[in-house]
């Protein structure tokens, strides 16, 4: 029976291992079983390529419809306050690293120089896809942070009385207007809608009275939540 790696650093050394290896067979194979241009392989390299296309678009779609985003209470600049932090989805990046492996194959052949650098170049993408599967994106760098001294926003603090306004774009994120200038958002960066984020900087903005709950609020208050 295979043990299930069940720690964090377990998971990822499995998880840097498998990668490597799919790496080096797609290598393998396309060094071993030449695709040449126009071929019947070559036709199914690209059919691979929309399929494992067309489950990132699916896989996109339904984390837009399902966003999986939460404030959570945390520390941050020194006082307690709600924190927002980005969200990344190992299948979709899982998908995406298994949609490089038969273009690496591709032009694994190495008939002339070209071809190489092709295979180069897709395999450093390959490996920045993988590191995002190891390593997804949890930082601290590009939280939202709200508590009673203001917002802070990739590491930027503003205090409540330089924010204006916190607003939807015409198309898509929002925008935090500041003393400063705009800074734009998106909600996908952190699995949740625009209009909900937005919603709770605006609700503080008009509240001042409420700023005092952040501190000890573990989610968004119940009539910011989406239902």
């Amino acid at each position: 029976m295979i043990a299930v790696p069940t720690t964090p650093r377990a998971r990822s050394a499995y998880l840097t291992a498998a990668g490597l290896l799919l790496i080096a067979g797609a290598w393998w194979y396309g060094s071993t079983t030449p695709i040449h241009p126009l071929s019947q392989d070559e036709a199914g390299t690209l059919w691979l390529v929309v399929i494992g296309v067309g489950a990132a678009l699916a896989r996109s779609f339904h984390l837009s419809r399902h966003p999986t985003g939460q404030w959570r209470q945390g520390a941050a600049d020194g006082e307690p306050g709600l924190v927002l932090t980005p969200v990344s989805d190992r299948v979709l990046t899982g998908i995406w690293f298994a949609v490089q492996l038969p273009i690496i194959a591709r032009w694994a052949r190495l008939n002339d120089g070209r071809e190489l650098v092709f295979a180069i170049g897709w395999t450093l993408l390959t490996l920045g896809l993988l590191w995002v599967v190891v390593r997804p994106a949890h930082g601290s760098a590009r939280q939202i942070v709200i508590n009673a001294s203001g917002v802070r926003v990739h590491r930027r603090h503003f205090p409540w009385s330089q924010i204006r306004s916190a607003r939807l774009n015409s198309g898509s994120g929002l925008r935090l207007e500041t003393t400063d200038g705009a800074l734009r958002l998106r909600g996908a960066e952190y699995r949740m809608r625009d209009t909900d984020i937005a919603g709770v900087l605006q609700y503080y903005l008009d509240h001042p009275e409420r700023r005092g709950d952040l501190a000890h609020l573990t989610a968004a208050p119940p009539e910011l939540r989406s239902h």
